[in-house]
């Protein structure tokens, strides 16, 4: 080869080498800038990318804040218990003798222990929230994969007491009814969650155990609730109940000057620690969820109304027509015969007739809007789960006969916390305060957070006010309809109610199964206390009086001796007689619940002369 031709060989060659270089240059610096990109640029975006494939947050225990009566009393807390775990993949051994044995000290069945050790993962639980003697156990075993960990656990120190309203959290520690979930914003808390990994199959795992459930609590709640009255009016509603052979009660307890619920109590009740079928036995808060036609306590609010539109005044008189009263197709009914009676009469011996008369001096327009100002038909917003509004229909659809069996409680329907928010209007001078059961809400450092702040309005003139407490006050003396309820050494002023339950197979109203209530205040012209008795379908008596008012004045007497209520002695000397009281009658015959539908028409009365 010439040396021209070796040049021209060499030349190549260094150009090819160039060009390869050159090459080899472009593609790592494109492979330096993707690595660059891929390591810095995008690192923040591929990397949750890549843990939201294999990571996954998972929550674990709440430890939630507690709940206190007014004076500090515990009602429901958190505390620290065991939860077994395992690792199955690092379990070792007979796994089939290992279920058993874990099963036997669990009290749980061995297939269902042996399938969970038999899984593909790195963490299960075997029982959460187990016994201190069931933890020791699981650790007495001494098995590798094998583990327990602390988790909050909800514990009700006081057993069944209010349980209803308390209601109960679960294993989430999220609330589930009651004052558990109305205020769970509050009690919850704080939501604390672990990262977990995903393994091949999609399913959920932990590396190492869990992490301690030990967080700062969240705000506790203190209730208006008072835990020693509660237990008087629990105590007193079980034992009326027992007497009366009665499917259910309700007992509300109020401090009328702010509205405050000092107790409410439910039978049938519940154990928050063992809710299980309770709400199968008709445990539920009844005073705000189950609505009922109230009967004759609805006359306190109609008189009342009356009073406050001047177009009555309880020396005002009423024929009744000697107990029987036609409008149209049907009869209204007394309990008793009545001639002339004042409007004081009226409520003393609830007469039916006279109430309507009443009413229809006030009018229906004029009647309906003083319901819908005393709160009837709408929550009272007190933040209870499942509260309802109640019903009050509108004034056109009445007609003459729903204008007379509204204003002595049929046709219309009510909770008891309403009803007693509004006698307590009634007893305070005329102000409706709104019925509130949290005190305040409070951080762990003791700060308060929350605290209510319910604007009360005026519904009556404080005479119109003082004037139906005299009238209520007749009820309890003789030839009342609640003797039952006088408390010697007390002035009580209060309303008794019998009313008609819906028969759920004729759609009409029943003529055995009824509601028996009393509501009172008391002492009347100060009144310190607003209680409200209701009895479901007693079996023995049937009357408010003779049902509801023994209730009420067991609970009445505790709870002023409690409060250091002072007893007149002038009353105590002149206590009514209580054997034998008049009782009001169950309404109108004939009608259909809450809606005007023709019957056939009772018997005529005999002819009497027009009253006012």
């Amino acid at each position: 080869m010439t040396a021209a031709a070796a040049s021209q060989v060499v030349k190549w060659v260094r150009v090819r080498l160039c060009v390869t270089g050159a090459l080899l240059g472009v593609i790592l610096i494109g492979l330096g800038y993707r690595a660059f990109k891929l390591q810095v640029l995008q690192a923040p975006r591929l990397r949750a990318m890549a843990e939201e494939q294999y990571l996954k947050e998972i929550e674990v225990g709440v430890q939630r804040g507690t709940i206190l009566d007014r004076h500090g009393a515990v009602l429901a807390q958190s505390v620290e218990v065991d939860s077994v775990y395992a690792n199955p993949r690092q379990v070792s051994g007979d796994r089939h003798d290992l279920a058993r044995r874990l099963a036997r000290i669990l009290s749980l069945r061995t297939e269902d222990v042996l399938a969970k050790l038999q899984q593909r993962r790195y963490f299960t639980w075997i029982k959460r929230r187990v016994s201190r003697e069931e933890a020791h156990g699981v650790q007495a075993l001494g098995v590798p994969g094998l583990g327990l960990t602390t988790e909050p656990r909800r514990f009700y120190p006081n057993q069944d007491l209010a349980g209803p309203l308390i209601g109960h959290a679960g294993v989430d520690g999220r609330g589930l009814d009651g004052i558990e979930l109305g205020l769970d914003q509050h009690l919850r808390g704080e939501r604390r969650t672990v990262s977990g990994l995903r393994d091949a199959l999609g399913r959920e795992l932990f590396v190492t155990g869990v992490p301690d459930s030990r967080t700062p609590a969240a705000n506790d709640v203190v209730l208006t609730i008072d835990k020693f009255i509660q237990y008087a009016a629990e105590r007193a509603l079980a034992e009326g109940l027992q007497k009366q052979r009665a499917r259910a009660g309700t007992v509300v307890v109020l401090d009328p000057q702010t509205g405050q619920i000092l107790a409410l109590a439910s039978r049938p009740g519940l154990d928050p620690n063992r809710p299980g079928a309770a709400r199968d036995a008709g445990a539920r808060n009844r005073a705000v969820t189950d609505p009922y036609e109230p009967g004759s306590t609805m006359k306190t609010f109609t008189v009342s109304a009356a009073l406050d539109a001047g177009v009555v005044k309880p020396t005002d008189t009423w024929h009744c027509e000697n107990g029987r009263m036609k409008i149209g197709k049907y009869t209204i009914h007394d309990a008793h015969p009545h001639g002339v009676l004042s409007t004081a009469e009226v409520i003393q011996k609830s007469s039916n007739i006279g109430a309507t008369k009443i009413s229809r001096r006030l009018g229906k327009e004029r009647l309906h809007e003083y319901l819908l100002n005393f709160g009837f038909g709408r929550p009272t917003g007190v933040g209870l789960p499942g509260e309802r509004a109640g019903r009050v229909r509108r004034p056109e659809s009445w007609g003459e006969i729903g204008l007379a069996t509204v204003s002595f409680g049929q046709g219309i329907t009510a909770t008891p916390l309403q009803m007693l928010a509004a006698l307590a209007a009634v007893g305070n001078g005329g102000m409706l305060h709104p019925p509130t059961i949290v005190l305040k809400v409070r951080d762990a450092a003791g700060r308060t957070v929350y605290a209510p702040a319910p604007q009360p309005r005026r519904v009556l003139r404080p005479e119109a006010a003082r004037a139906m407490v005299e009238m209520l006050k007749l009820a309890t003396r003789k030839g009342g309809t609640a003797t039952q309820a006088a408390i010697p050494g007390f002035e009580v002023g209060g309303k008794t109610g019998t009313a008609q339950k819906v028969d759920s197979a004729t759609g009409h109203y029943s003529r055995d199964k009824v509601i028996a209530s009393f509501m009172g205040l008391v002492p009347a012209d100060d009144p310190k206390l607003a209680i409200m008795v209701i009895v479901d379908e007693p079996g023995a008596d049937h009357y408010g009086g003779l049902v509801a008012g023994p209730i009420f004045k067991r609970l009445a007497e505790e709870a002023l001796r409690y409060l250091g209520a002072t007893a007149n002695e002038a009353l105590v000397a002149g206590a009514p007689d209580s054997r034998g009281p008049a009782e009001e009658a169950l309404g109108a015959a004939e009608l259909v619940p809450e809606r005007d539908v023709a019957a056939e028409p009772a018997p005529a009365a005999p002819a009497a002369p027009a009253a006012p």
